[in-house]
């Protein structure tokens, strides 16, 4: 790739999670039906060359999300741009990347035929929760976490400096995770890994038989290292364990933070995370911008 092409690569962008980013201006509303709506400031568009790189930049959280998402691609197509790039920072029905059981949707299948529908370039997903992602969402790309991990260990050093980094491990807490942790811990320079299991009933949801597969963790500082934390139950179940082990910290370092059943986690002693999901304003909760890593 040329310079200038790299140098301009996010140059013009519709920034949906940070408006006062964004280098095209708009604005956002919600008509009393519900349903959301986008004016595009075609004053800031007229310097812009119709042949120059565009990037929507969102989180698509729920349905107006991505409604909006289409109707911010309609608008830039009207006004004429040739080459939209979409940048996702959470993709909904990411999880449900199978049917789970007989009566329930291929979400993600779904959300992935209507976005590829619209026409995008180039689609980049921040830390998708699998590989199904980019294999059913077309022209789609990952935008790993590693430097995310990386940012979340400095900052955790900076402010702890009196810990042995010899003694620190990063925790799968599940085999959804073992997918991608060990490209996590190559990234930091080989950094030691500790596997986790669990059981899951998946008509009621509820969690069983954690495993760690270590039988002693006296004294480490323990990074649990995953895409996402919803209820947190998983990582709650894991850190009994790891405490069980003699681990003297565990610190949850996740992607999205949905925290729907708050942040309080049993025996979870720091909690790291990105806005992408959302944005997180508890004062206990570490929060990176998402947009750093897009």
């Amino acid at each position: 790739m040329k310079r200038e092409e790299t140098k301009n690569l996010l140059m013009y962008t519709l920034n949906l999670i940070n408006p006062s980013a964004s280098t095209i201006q708009f604005k956002t509303l919600i008509f009393p039906d519900g349903q959301p709506h986008i004016k595009i400031d075609v004053e800031s568009c007229k310097s812009i060359a119709k042949d120059e790189l565009v990037a929507i930049v969102t989180r698509i959280s729920n349905a107006n999300d991505l409604l909006l998402v289409l109707f911010s691609k309609n608008a830039l197509d009207y006004l004429g741009f040739e080459k939209i790039e979409l940048k996702i920072s959470y993709l909904m029905g990411a999880r449900m990347d199978r049917v789970m059981l007989d009566g329930e949707p291929f979400s993600l299948k779904v959300i992935a035929s209507i976005l590829n529908n619209v026409g995008f370039k180039k689609i980049s997903i921040f830390d998708p929760h699998s590989e199904v992602s980019t294999a059913v969402v077309e022209k789609s790309y990952t935008i790993n976490n590693h430097q995310f991990v990386k940012d979340v260990l400095d900052d955790y050093i900076k402010k702890n400096l009196t810990e042995n980094k010899a003694n620190f491990c990063l925790i799968s807490p599940d085999a959804g995770a073992l997918k991608k942790i060990h490209k996590v811990a190559a990234s930091l320079n080989n950094i030691s890994v500790v596997e986790c299991m669990k059981e899951r009933d998946l008509k009621t949801g509820s969690l069983s038989s954690f495993n760690v597969f270590s039988s002693n963790l006296q004294n480490k500082t323990c990074f649990i290292v995953d895409d996402i934390c919803d209820g947190g139950g998983t990582f709650i179940g894991v850190a009994a364990e790891l405490k069980k082990l003699g681990a003297a910290k565990i610190i949850l370092v996740v992607s999205h933070g949905i925290f729907s059943k708050g942040f309080d986690l049993q025996n979870v002693d720091a909690i790291y995370c990105t806005n992408s999901y959302k944005a997180i304003e508890d004062v206990g909760v570490i929060c990176f911008d998402v947009l750093n890593y897009m």
